[in-house]
């Protein structure tokens, strides 16, 4: 859609699945960062200044394309159980996951931790003062499902197997026949009762547990099945340092640097396919005899892979890259269909774990510590949120506990330092807090409320001597939309002389001077005039008929920002916080950076930030200025409002749907972020300039071509690509006397040193879900003070809108509370700062909640979703648990039905068959 007047961003809504750990994946040895990777596809706006053109035209799928973030729930899935906080691991951290039980191998300690509770159920130690756990699989159960993990295999660098219990301290060394000398590299639970093998010099072996065949007695362990990928094994090793293997199905895919083999276990030393970086996985490739390794692969663009998953369903198999990179092939076909960046523009960004929950959902685990979900069947980032500070090192995901008496399906995240965190697989406060939403009108009334913006870097005048020069302009200024708002908010930049290095030096160094307070008391006392000035105006009726109250003032440096309501809804605006971000000298000084003012309007969270950037027209200057705002958005930092409770008995992990005031806010949110609120506003001197020269902007302007010369406008091609008519406008259309491209520095007149200035893409821009209205105004910087001439200085800078108000409203069919409609837009005249002042003007859905109302609806949802959700998770679980004993999960599903979806029956069928 484009942006029009009467625009308002609708996300698309997510829905929930369930997940299944249908594939084992097992890192054999610790990854490595490649010495270099080169990025692909649209690069982040701050890694943007190098882009390397790559020709992606032969195969799409190879073009790194960024999910959408629309709509991204930020709360943590929490499943209600604590997590498991070990001593700091210095080393790999090994772990499994399954029913009642968690374990964690570390160095020589293994440790079982109750889930549910967070209580230590047993600790095991290697047998041998030099002895370390290199291996760790859990025993899948099979026939009750609260023996899941009950016994855990482990095996030592001393090449010893241990069988251990989760519930105690008892352990049992285990004896197995193999002619292999070889250590034990990697181990991992494959089906009911078996457990997989695979050693240095690449045999792998396939093990039935004694839980599972009690006719062994004690006679040494024989393998059932074993098979060699030694020479596969010794290419993946010289690829890359880490080695990966994952089980799905009959297959066993073996993974290293750029290639990938795929072994059917079924028939041994026969490679089904082999994936390596010197070809294109391409659908035209010729069938591939069974004994062939081909190479079919990853392109050398491609990062080296750090992890695999593959999906219940076995669909599709995932593997996640150095380059912050998911590739997604299609597993019966090895057809390689997209490629995913979900590094948002970051630098740095690894994916360290993956995992699938049923067909749908994605989560993955990044080297930062972040998680994020997402949708595969609308390729969206559906949640992300930050679990811990260290790399995520696996995702372990559970569904056997759907079937005893917790009836939770389980995710676990476990980290680098040591730490596991338990998370709920289902969503299910998402999925009831959707539903509440979607019922939203049976318990809330709708209103609108007027909202208008006024910003202007006023060059550090005061307001007498505004006044003196231009009488009344102030009341004209704010009085400039019409009709009285309900909320006017009044930004301004420069309160205080930037330029001025005394100035600067007293707000820079206020605090440690022994003049500190005649410095705070002569930069205060700007404030202080500005704050008088306006109450002045908007009490007595000078800009408005209706009088107006001050909800929050607050300043840093050169930065002000006063948000005021009219005096008759004074009383529907509540929880008030300020909060405020340096930027200026690396975060250290408030001469840049932004004042963020939080509030609800009845039952709905508004934000506004009034924010100064970095100033300057080069590269460099345009990179701080979106550092700038990323830092802005990402720290800005409010207390969460006290939780209003309703009687509703909603347990963990869904019982913040009791609390009311969170109703406020969206995205999972609860306050604390600036993308919490349902309305978010980005105004102030943004100082994004113009991607020409100052020759080429004038001529532009003379001929009367705003439009047109927008088009080189930085910020435009980072925000919403719902983007407005004016901006669509082809090269084609351009006058012909008019650049293409960007001028050479010689065509430039502006600052010298300027670099060749490049395209910057919207990937990682943190507005970039923000819009704008229509610009149908000049340029509002640079003016020679008391004319309407350009800068006429040495420098003699482009012009450029460089005060801008940006938007960003949160909206359903359902729920419209948020929703966001563009009124005006325009700049005003006062030639008495290098600036123009602008102003804008909206409305804004709210709505008010009656609890009373809400608390039914909420208890209906509870019962009706919670029991839709739970036998929903509870047939998918049968299906997964009988699949262990079928040949595929087509299989088990049939059967189940046949069955009625009775499972015990269904497996008394199929084992007597």
């Amino acid at each position: 859609s484009q942006l029009q007047p009467g625009y308002a961003a609708s996300p698309s809504q997510s829905q929930s699945g369930y997940g299944s750990a249908s594939a084992s994946e097992h890192i054999i040895s610790p990854g490595s960062r490649q010495a270099s990777t080169v990025r692909v596809g649209l690069a982040a706006a701050s890694n943007n200044t190098s882009r390397t053109a790559l020709d992606f035209s032969a195969d799409a799928a190879l073009r790194p394309t960024q999910p959408s973030y629309r709509g991204c729930n930020r709360r943590a899935p929490a499943l209600g159980a604590p997590p498991f906080l070990s001593v700091e691991a210095t080393g790999p951290v090994l772990s499994c996951l399954g029913g009642a039980y968690s374990v964690v191998a570390h160095q020589s300690r293994i440790i079982c931790t109750r889930v549910a509770t967070g209580e230590i159920g047993a600790i095991h130690n290697a047998p041998g003062p030099e002895e370390r756990f290199v291996g760790l699989a859990p025993v899948q159960a099979t026939r009750d499902p609260a023996s899941e993990c009950a016994r855990v295999w482990a095996c030592t660098n001393a090449g010893r197997v241990l069988v251990l219990n989760t519930n105690s301290t008892g352990a049992l060394q285990e004896r197995l026949s193999t002619a292999s000398r070889a250590s034990i590299m990697a181990m991992f639970g494959v089906g009911a009762g078996e457990v997989w093998t695979v050693r240095d010099d690449g045999l792998a072996e396939a093990w039935r547990d004694r839980s599972a065949a009690p006719d062994v007695g004690d006679a040494a362990l024989v393998p059932e099945r074993r098979f060699s990928i030694g020479s596969e094994l010794q290419l993946a090793r010289r690829a890359g340092r880490a080695v990966l293997l994952l089980v799905r199905g009959r297959e066993l895919w073996l993974a290293g640097g750029r290639s990938v083999w795929v072994f059917d276990t079924q028939r041994a030393s026969e490679p089904l396919a082999s994936v390596a970086a010197s070809a294109l996985l391409s659908t035209q490739a010729p069938p591939l005899a069974l004994h062939t390794v081909a190479q079919l692969a990853l392109s050398a663009h491609d990062a080296a892979i750090t992890c695999l998953a593959a999906d219940a369903g076995r669909a599709l198999v995932y593997a996640g890259t150095d380059a912050g990179h998911v590739v997604v092939w299609r597993a019966k076909t090895r057809e390689r269909v997209r490629t995913l960046d979900v590094s948002n523009g970051e630098r740095d960004v690894r994916v360290t774990a993956l995992a699938c929950v049923l067909d749908r959902w994605l989560w993955v685990g990044l080297a930062s510590g972040r998680i994020l979900v997402l949708d595969v069947a609308e390729w969206t980032v559906a949640k992300e949120w930050t679990a811990a500070s260290s790399a995520v090192t696996a995702l372990h995901v559970d569904w056997t506990a759907l079937l005893t008496s917790r009836a939770c399906l389980q995710v676990a995240s476990v980290h680098a330092g040591g730490s596991v965190f338990f998370w709920d697989g289902a969503l299910l406060h998402d999925r009831l807090d959707r539903e509440l939403r979607r019922r939203t009108p049976a318990f809330a009334h709708k209103r609108e409320v007027t909202v208008q913006i006024n910003s202007w870097n006023i060059d550090a005048l005061k307001p007498d001597v505004l006044d003196s020069a231009e009488r009344g302009f102030v009341a004209r200024w704010l009085g400039a939309g019409g009709s009285a708002p309900d909320l006017l908010v009044v930004g301004l930049q420069e309160v205080v002389d930037l330029e001025s290095k005394k100035m600067t030096a007293k707000s820079l160094w206020r605090n440690t001077t022994t003049k500190a307070g005649h410095a705070r008391a002569d930069i205060s006392k700007r404030y202080g005039l500005w704050r008088r000035a306006l109450e002045k105006i908007l009490q007595r009726g000078g800009a408005f008929a209706e009088p107006y109250r001050a909800v929050a003032c607050q300043n840093m440096v050169g930065l002000f920002v006063c948000v005021f309501a009219r005096d008759d809804v004074y009383r529907r605006v509540r929880d008030v916080e300020v909060s405020q971000v340096k930027t200026g000298m690396g975060g250290l000084h408030g001469n840049k950076g932004g004042i963020g003012v939080r509030l609800v309007f009845d039952d709905t969270a508004l934000c506004f930030v009034n924010a100064h950037l970095a100033a300057g027209e080069s590269v460099g200057n345009n990179l701080a200025r979106i550092q700038h705002s990323a830092t802005i958005v990402s720290s800005l930092a409010f207390k969460r409002p006290a939780p209003v409770l309703q009687p509703v008995p909603i347990a963990a992990p869904a019982a913040d749907l009791a609390n009311v005031a969170l109703d406020a806010f969206v995205d999972g949110g609860d306050g604390q972020r600036y993308l919490d609120h349902a309305a978010c506003f980005f105004s102030g001197d943004l100082n994004f300039r113009l991607r020409t020269s100052r020759l080429q902007a004038e001529r532009c302007l003379d001929a009367g071509e705003v439009e047109l010369l927008l088009q080189y406008d930085q910020l435009l091609p980072m925000i919403s690509a719902d983007a407005p008519p004016a901006f669509a406008i082809s090269p084609a259309a351009l006058p012909t006397d008019l650049p293409h491209t960007l001028p050479t520095t010689a065509e430039s007149d502006s600052s010298g040193d300027e670099e060749e200035t490049r395209d910057v893409g919207s990937t990682g821009f943190a507005l970039s879900a923000f819009h704008e209205m229509p610009i149908h105004f000049r340029p509002t910087y640079k003016y020679d003070p008391d004319t309407d001439r350009f800068d006429t200085s040495e420098k003699r800078r482009t012009p450029a809108w460089c005060d801008r108000v940006l938007f960003r409203g949160q909206a359903s069919d359902q729920d419209d509370h948020g929703l966001i409609t563009p009124l005006a837009y325009q700049r005003l005249e006062c030639r008495q700062s290098d600036h123009r002042p602008i102003f804008a003007t909206f409305r804004v859905g709210v709505k008010q909640i009656d609890r009373d109302a809400r608390a039914r609806v909420l208890a209906d949802v509870h019962a009706e979703c919670g029991a839709r959700i739970a036998s929903e998770a509870a047939a998918f679980a049968r299906v997964l648990w009988l699949s262990r004993h079928a040949p595929s999960v087509d299989t088990a599903a049939e059967l189940l039905a046949a069955a009625g979806g009775d499972l015990d029956r269904a497996l008394h069928q199929l084992l007597n068959v």
